[in-house]
């Protein structure tokens, strides 16, 4: 049966594609979990003998699932501490009109962002943003889509800061044996931020004005006015700035550094171990499986090449012009789909195609993240995007205007940067 070949793909590959097809259906239209979604398509591919059930649960044992594990103890550290609530108060101040509020607001989170997930940024700052809007006499729907992209720009700009390059960065270390120097993303995702904030400052008027629900404010965002600075606040932002240079100067690889981190948090009662473990958001840690498996089967059926065949026949084998048309295309895709789920497919076929032109890799993963992560012109596109369209009563196409332009120069410094930085 599974040697069934149907428009040049086996049945194995048709059973991934309807299983990829079922989880992205899945979340587009129910309100089932996104770990739920992915842990049923390991379950999928593992019965029905696309995957062995080694090859279904790799996602366990690789850096990036172990990385983002131990990411959760230094976030409990700094949660604990009050440090975030406190970077926050010091950083943002009091601007004086939208245009300085929208900078005072984007470059800290997107700051915090590049070491948090974007969603739990996002999660965290949300209604710290809505007090805040409040306190500076503008509505809250001023700010709350800014905050969402700067929380997903941020992300970006390093290996830890947002699921797909974890994913990525994983799946070139698997090919390569070659680990990521963890600010490999920044000098092109900076520049993408920077523009960002830019454009949104010179489309400000076309943010929209509405009425938020009304929420209860949880005891640290009441009291972020007042937060103050301990020992422990300093010293949990030490510890996380040290892993992030430890990290990027290749002192230590990031999961030695996370684990010194996590240890030292807990040994300084920055946390306990209880609030440590309690922080480690298993979903996320599913989802991350789950990507990883989805993406081995798409190699190992073959749908990648006949992908890539296509954009062959379309683009000839001009590297730039493969690149540009893969970007283009993930940068599409993930307005419908989790960046997750976006970086799981486009990355084995973005591997493949630098494999095939006979160019490194590092550019077309570089640029790759950029793309599937390109996702501001929908409320769906990404989490930060759902949280704040459900905080700040928007209405669905509120994302549409500012979020296309994004989308387009964004891609076209992705990929110019990308070029720049990291040369074919």
């Amino acid at each position: 049966m599974h040697d069934i070949i149907f428009w040049g793909l086996g049945l194995d590959a048709w059973i991934t594609i309807a299983t990829l097809v079922g989880v992205f259906m899945t979340l587009l239209f129910t309100d089932t979990k996104a770990h739920v979604a992915f842990f049923c398509a390991i379950a999928v591919l593992s019965v029905t003998g696309v995957l062995t059930v080694e090859e279904a649960f790799v996602g366990f044992d690789t850096s990036s699932i172990i990385t983002v594990g131990l990411l959760f103890l230094v976030i409990a550290g700094l949660r604990h501490t009050g440090a975030l609530e406190w970077m926050v108060s010091h950083l943002m101040g009091q601007p004086k009109n939208h245009s300085h509020a929208i900078i005072r607001m984007m470059l800290p989170v997107g700051f915090l962002s590049s070491f948090m997930s974007n969603t739990g940024t996002t999660a965290l700052f949300q209604d710290v943003i809505k007090k805040w809007a409040e306190k500076l006499g503008m509505a809250p729907s001023k700010l709350l889509i800014p905050l969402g992209y700067a929380a997903s720009l941020g992300g970006l700009l390093t290996l830890i800061g947002t699921p797909p390059n974890l994913i990525i960065a994983g799946i070139y270390a698997k090919e390569t044996g070659k680990t990521m120097n963890t600010f490999a993303p920044f000098p092109v995702a900076i520049c993408c931020l920077l523009a960002s904030v830019a454009i949104v400052i010179l489309l400000r008027k076309w943010l929209p004005e509405r009425v938020a629900p009304v929420s209860e404010a949880d005891d640290q965002t009441e009291t972020l006015a007042n937060a103050k600075a301990s020992s422990k606040t300093y010293l949990s932002i030490a510890i996380m700035i040290s892993v992030l240079l430890l990290s990027a100067l290749d002192v230590l690889s990031l999961p030695v550094c996370c684990i010194l981190a996590g240890i030292i948090m807990v040994l300084t009662k920055c946390c306990t171990s209880e609030q440590a473990v309690k922080e480690i958001d298993w979903s996320i840690l599913v989802v991350f499986v789950g990507s990883v498996s989805i993406g081995t089967a798409i190699h190992k059926t073959g749908i990648d090449e006949k992908i890539l065949s296509g954009i062959f026949a379309f683009c000839g084998k001009d590297p730039l012009m493969v690149l540009i048309m893969l970007c283009v295309t993930a940068s599409i895709t993930t307005e419908f789909i989790s960046d997750t789920a976006c970086a799981a497919m486009f990355c084995p076929i973005a591997w493949h195609a630098s494999q095939s032109l006979g160019v490194d890799a590092l550019p077309f993963m570089i640029a790759l993240m950029m793309a599937v992560s390109n996702n501001y012109a929908t409320p769906i596109a990404t989490p930060p995007n759902t949280l704040v369209y459900v905080s700040g009563g928007y209405k669905f196409g509120d994302f549409a205007r500012m979020g296309i332009i994004l989308k387009v120069v964004n891609l076209a410094i992705a990929i110019s940067m990308a070029m720049l930085f990291y040369p074919l």
